[in-house]
């Protein structure tokens, strides 16, 4: 137990750190480009590693106890337990106590962390697109707004970013001409008592007209504001990862019922991989310790896809709620039988308590 679980642990967390690389890689392009603020970003990885795990503790999981039991076989030291008469029933049972503790730390991530974790993502994201766009403006680049009506550039700013110097401004106006602002200078301001937020240009000038038309405006002025309009988006809709569980008990609705089945499958199928790592780890000491990892790789890869596609048509009604993603862990179940009885034999799987009471009877002979 003790070399799955430090097995278990350093394979989740070479995984974690792989993923959350990743993660933290498209954050910071979302911060070059001025999607997200610098100091949200740790955040925001931090936020993102919670669901990770619900996803990466099996796959640790797996191919920890696959490496573990690999180690056994490659330094023979499963031989010698089998000669001393160490079944495979004595090894599941470890690997099944090992299993329920991932089975217990996904339950916990699946019904509370991670859809609070999805929750407070949108809660971030909403207060990101809500928040003042200069506070995204990095100096040096173009930055479009989020409706792509808008494109700023700014050569430079001030550290806290209230004043930027020599400006330029694109902006769609709907059925009106687009309009073109330059200033030397741009600095924030709101209205305290309506909260409108204003981008005030100083000695600039506004071009008004239709790309390729020659009929053009052109106003020099002295200082003009310019109004951020404000997109009323109502009451932002929960999304499906961030309802707690009660909200997705008895519902109708096929996505609600979907998400339901991947939160009960998730915890289930660590349990079912612990399990089948034990029969696929079987090696000769020739194959050395990590000669079923592709194996594994192979068989959890389907395994994986095809729970997100079930997911995904029972979601759009293409297959019924009640059957759910039960049938993919019945095969994994099947799978596992399938490889116990090549190495044990049916007779085994059948027969154990036949032949636990025939050697009784001979004992007491």
């Amino acid at each position: 137990m003790k070399e799955m679980l430090l097995t278990w642990m350093a394979v989740l967390i070479v995984l974690l750190v792989i993923m959350v690389g990743n993660v933290l890689g498209r954050s910071l392009s979302s911060v070059t480009d001025g999607a997200i603020q610098a100091d949200m970003l740790l955040i925001l990885v931090g936020v993102k590693s919670i669901s990770l795990l619900v996803t990466l503790i099996p796959l640790g999981l797996y191919l920890g106890i696959l490496l573990a039991h690999g180690r056994f076989y490659r330094d023979n030291e499963m031989s010698v337990m089998q000669a001393c008469g160490v079944g495979w029933g004595d090894l599941l049972r470890p690997t099944a106590v090992i299993g329920l503790i991932g089975v217990v730390m996904i339950t916990v991530l699946t019904i509370f962390a991670s859809p609070w974790a999805a929750r407070y993502e949108q809660m971030l994201k909403q207060q990101i697109r809500e928040q003042s766009a200069l506070s995204l403006i990095t100096p040096g680049k173009f930055i479009e707004s989020s409706d792509g009506n808008t494109v700023f550039f700014a050569r430079q700013s001030n550290p806290d970013r209230t004043q930027f110097n020599d400006v330029f401004m694109y902006r769609q106006r709907g059925d009106n001409p687009p309009a073109v602002d330059s200033a030397r200078i741009a600095s924030y301001q709101v209205d305290q008592d309506s909260g409108d937020e204003y981008l005030i240009f100083t000695d600039g000038q506004t071009s008004v007209g239709q790309p390729g038309n020659g009929e053009y405006t052109v106003t020099d002025f002295k200082r003009q504001g310019i109004l951020r309009p404000r997109e009323d988006t109502g009451e932002p809709r929960l999304i499906i990862k961030g309802k707690p569980l009660s909200d997705l008990w008895g519902t109708g609705d096929t996505a609600d019922q979907a998400e339901l089945q991947w939160r009960i499958s998730i915890p289930l199928a660590a349990l079912l991989l612990a399990l089948l790592a034990v029969p696929l780890s079987y090696t000769s000491p020739r194959e050395g310790r990590f000669g079923k990892i592709a194996v594994a790789i192979l068989i959890y890869i389907p395994y994986a896809n095809l729970l997100v596609l079930m997911r995904k048509w029972i979601a759009a009604g293409t297959v019924p709620a009640w059957v759910g993603l039960w049938p993919i862990h019945l095969a994994v179940a099947l799978l596992i039988v399938v490889l116990l009885a090549r190495r044990v034999g049916w007779q085994w799987l059948l027969g154990s308590s036949r032949r636990d009471a025939t050697s009784l009877s001979a004992g007491s002979a």
